[in-house]
C-alpha cells in the first residue's frame, strides 16, 4: 500500500512538472519569432505528447490500451523533443557564424 502511494506521488509530480514546463514553453513560443519560435513549437508539441502519456498513466478504462498509447505518446515526445534540439543546434551554429559543411 504504501508502495503504491509513493509511485502515485511520483506520477501526480511529473505531471504537475510536466504541466509546468508546457505552460512556461507555451509563453515563450508567444515572445519569439522566426527559427527559436519553430524550435519551441517542436518543444511545446514534446511537452504536449509527455503530458497526455503521464495523464493516461492514471487511467482505468477497462479496454483502454494504455500502456500502448503512453508509449506512442513518448516515443511522440522523443522525437519532437528531438527535432526541436537540432533545430536549436542550427540556430545557434548560425548565429556563432559556422559555416554548414554543404555551403562551403
Amino acid at each position: 500500500m504504501t508502495m503504491k502511494i509513493l509511485l502515485l506521488g511520483m506520477d501526480s509530480m511529473t505531471l504537475a512538472i510536466l504541466l509546468l514546463v508546457l505552460v512556461f514553453s507555451v509563453g515563450i513560443v508567444w515572445r519569439v519569432e522566426k527559427e527559436l519560435d519553430l524550435s519551441y513549437k517542436f518543444f511545446v508539441m514534446a511537452a504536449g505528447c509527455l503530458v497526455l502519456a503521464e495523464l493516461i498513466g492514471f487511467s482505468a478504462y477497462p479496454g483502454f490500451d494504455a500502456a500502448t498509447w503512453g508509449a506512442g505518446l513518448r516515443m511522440g515526445g522523443a522525437v519532437f523533443l528531438l527535432v526541436s534540439v537540432i533545430l536549436m543546434r542550427d540556430l545557434l551554429r548560425k548565429l556563432d557564424g559556422e559555416k554548414e559543411p554543404g555551403n562551403q
